[in-house]
């Protein structure tokens, strides 16, 4: 009996996520080549692995025990992975970083560049996407881990806060709201906001703040990007809710203001996030333990 170690990975997908189509997903190939893979590996063991039935995948008692193996083989692999990389001094090594758009913007830059002058021979890759987003890739294992600007909770993920941010609200300088030296929480009702995209953690934690206050507003303008946002509000098509860490060249400039609200205290947690469930390579708990000593300094006062 000859086993080809792609085969029994396939197999394995196929058998955790209870679909041919979910595993092509996962692997980035096509359904029929799972499909194809899992019946070589089938004609190999000599026996069926899968009862397919109407209502989804079950797996035999032989399907089982090969899943069983499978487990341990793969974890043993990631294991070996790992001791690899700790004899070698963290010496090299690749991880991939899934973030939402304002750490990925603002802060983990700075993170990633120190971490990388410590262990130059660790490749970083970032890839910044909302919040929701970035827990789907998660959770569907395709990224190591993910920083987002937001509390997370979920089954299967560890988490720990990174820093805490202030969210702000930001006007054109020439927008009636930047005259006054100070503002209430009144002022701010009926007002034109433009707002990042649906599934952006900073524009849940603002909304839901001024929800909490009782303070209704008029979203005129949703955009993808932080940046987008800042031209749309310098450019007076509304005021806009925007992370304190992402304001201090615009405001230096002039280019917008950030309006003084009595009482105002908008404050949520940047969130480290991986899955429990799997064996840390080196490289991973190195940089996790990186995160949890160096924190960035806060944003100055503006």
């Amino acid at each position: 009996m000859t086993i080809n170690l792609h085969q029994l990975e396939i197999f394995y997908a196929v058998a955790r996520l209870g679909s041919f189509s979910q595993a092509a997903d996962e692997m980035s190939i096509s359904q029929p080549a799972v499909s194809i893979q899992v019946q070589d590996l089938e004609r190999a063991i000599g026996s069926a692995l899968f009862h397919r039935l109407r209502r989804g995948l079950q797996l035999t008692d032989t399907g089982r025990a090969v899943f069983t193996y499978a487990q341990r083989i793969f974890a043993l692999m990631t294991e070996m992975q790992s001791t690899v990389e700790d004899i070698q001094g963290l010496k090299s090594g690749r991880l991939t970083v899934g973030s939402s758009t304002t750490p990925g913007e603002y802060v983990l830059p700075w993170a990633i560049g120190r971490f990388r002058q410590r262990y130059p021979g660790i490749e970083v890759s970032l890839s910044i996407a909302n919040t929701r987003i970035i827990l789907e890739r998660i959770n569907n294992r395709e990224l190591d881990m993910g920083v987002v600007g937001a509390s997370v909770q979920g089954e299967g993920l560890t988490t720990f806060p990174y820093v805490y941010d202030e969210i702000v609200i930001i006007a054109s300088p020439d927008h009636p709201l930047s005259k006054e030296s100070e503002l209430r929480f009144t002022n701010l009702e009926g007002q034109n906001f433009v707002l990042r995209e649906e599934g952006s953690a900073t524009r849940l934690t603002g909304e839901e703040y001024l929800k909490g206050l009782g303070v209704s507003i008029r979203v005129v303008m949703e955009l993808g990007s932080n940046e987008a946002v800042k031209r749309a509000v310098a450019a007076g098509l509304g005021i806009g809710i925007i992370s304190h860490f992402g304001v201090i060249p615009d405001t230096i400039a002039g280019f917008i203001k950030v309006l003084r609200v009595k009482g105002w205290e908008c404050r949520r947690p940047i969130t480290v996030v991986y899955r429990q469930d799997r064996h840390l390579p080196s490289a991973q708990r190195a940089f996790l333990e990186f995160l949890r000593m160096e924190k960035p300094l806060p944003p100055a006062p503006v």
